[in-house]
């Protein structure tokens, strides 16, 4: 009954009243959105009259309720502010709160429900936390069991679980199993940056042949990355002890020799002598500075360089170029910086400026020279498996891509010999060879001595006498003169 003729009407007989109150209970409360969805539609709708009728209706049913001067308020989605917390809240982690703020969102929203959208993303965040969690425990049996009941937590854009996942299964020695997540992954992903990273990963569980077959899928499925695959494939097999193969999208300079023949000397199995070593052998040798006059590495990178930056770093000038540049925040000048300092001698502050003009850099090719240096400087620092990390994760250019990959055979070459695994130190040396064309005399020596040591004397007589009638020294005398006895 409209509110003006109750007004109007005092003397209602008391039966009347009692009705109107049966009718619409009087509540200190106001009305929730339930109750308001009649007014809420006569509004989106514009019906005047209808409006005012409910208006009447509502305030006879709530009369503490005062309507807001502008009804079109009361249309807003006031949910959706709720929903956006719920989201939020699971960004931050926060799960039982966000589950607890469905369940206010519900109680102050009768008509509303979460989504199927919400809920799901609410349990996979939930998922991987226990499995996050799992994983910093060392709880390899609870790793597994959360992985394989929520399949959604292996995708592609979440790929670092599965590598943690092949990580578990290998510390349980069940190298099969790794494998087959490594594969999953190839099978799955189109990305190259995280084929080429799941490739270096199951090198650690997988044999030669198995890594072919990993390649050769990632080849099938991207064939655009081919090189690059084949690239990292012929290192990783080096690092197996296995010959490197003649594959797609591979490159060879010419007149490099191809791949060792095998010779059929007998294998000496039980040498008792000590091992024998050149007696120069430490690092590899020190290698030069990036030369000043590299394009790519002294370049201006156009207008927006400093002029007097780049032509300090254009004659060598380091110093001059890492004052001029010493608050330098545009990603072309701290690029630049970082190949003043990496020539300067300064490896841990160009590492600095590489990792944030990698980050930064407005372009792509400044992006990928940038992570070219900091792969260099890493190498320059001993962090071989930072620098294959990037390796993997960069598109560089051949030359770039040939210079790293030397570098890293290299490194790897002399640490095997080091640690007295000869083989593997021969195969690294016969890739570096073969990758390319040529290698240093002071890797040659020592692929020498690693033949020597693995009881192939016959291989090592032939590679020191190469050496010494390239230029006799008394280290070629010596590596002879010990071949020879």
């Amino acid at each position: 009954m409209p509110t003006d003729m109750i007004s109007r009407s005092p003397r209602l007989p008391a039966l009347a009243l009692l009705l109107i109150a049966v009718a619409w209970p009087a509540t200190a409360q106001d009305p929730d959105r339930r109750d308001l969805q009649a007014l809420r539609f006569y509004i989106e709708e514009d019906n005047q009259d209808a409006i005012q009728s409910e208006l009447r209706r509502l305030q006879i049913q709530f009369p503490a309720w005062e309507p807001p001067a502008d009804l079109s308020t009361l249309t807003q989605d006031i949910s959706g502010a709720a929903v956006d917390r719920i989201y939020q809240l699971i960004a931050e982690g926060n799960h039982q709160e966000a589950r607890e703020a469905i369940a206010q969102t519900e109680r102050d929203y009768p008509d509303w429900s979460p989504s199927a959208d919400l809920l799901s993303t609410l349990s996979l965040a939930e998922r991987q936390a226990a499995f996050d969690a799992a994983v910093t425990a060392g709880n390899r049996q609870a790793v597994i069991r959360i992985a394989r009941s929520t399949p959604e937590l292996l995708r592609c854009e979440r790929v670092n679980n599965a590598w943690l996942l092949a990580e578990q299964y290998a510390a349980m020695n069940d190298p099969d199993a790794a494998f087959t997540v490594y594969r999953g992954v190839s099978n799955s992903c189109e990305n190259p940056d995280i084929l080429i990273a799941t490739l270096e990963k199951a090198a650690a569980v997988a044999s030669a042949g198995q890594i072919g077959d990993l390649a050769d899928t990632m080849r099938s499925r991207v064939p655009a990355a081919s090189q690059r695959f084949s690239t990292v494939e012929n290192r990783l097999r080096a690092g197996l002890g296995a010959s490197p193969r003649n594959l797609p999208g591979s490159t060879r300079p010419t007149g490099a020799p191809s791949s060792e023949p095998q010779d059929a000397e007998t294998t000496i199995t039980a040498d008792m002598r000590p091992k024998a070593r050149p007696t120069t052998l430490g690092q590899p040798a020190v290698r030069p500075t990036v030369r000043a006059a590299s394009k790519s590495r002294r370049r201006s990178d156009g207008a927006s360089v400093s002029s007097r930056v780049a032509r300090a770093a254009g004659v060598g000038d380091w110093q001059t170029c890492l004052a001029l540049t010493a608050k330098a925040t545009q990603a072309a000048l701290v690029s630049q910086r970082g190949w003043c300092a990496f020539n300067a001698g300064r490896p841990m502050q160009a590492l600095r400026d590489f990792k944030v003009a990698a980050a930064r850099g407005g372009t792509a090719s400044l992006r990928r020279d940038s992570a070219y240096g900091m792969a260099l400087t890493m190498m320059r620092l001993d962090m071989v498996n930072q620098a294959a990390a990037v390796a993997a994760s960069t598109d560089f250019t051949r030359d770039q891509r040939l210079e790293i990959e030397s570098e890293i055979l290299d490194a790897r070459g002399v640490a095997a010999f080091n640690r007295g695994e000869y083989g593997q130190a021969i195969s690294y040396f016969n890739e570096l060879e073969r990758l390319t064309g040529t290698v240093r005399r002071d890797l040659a020596l020592l692929r020498g001595y690693a033949y020597l040591n693995s009881g192939r004397r016959g291989k090592a007589v032939t590679e020191f006498r190469k050496l010494h009638n390239q230029l006799a020294t008394p280290e070629t005398r010596s590596a002879l003169s010990t071949a020879l006895r």
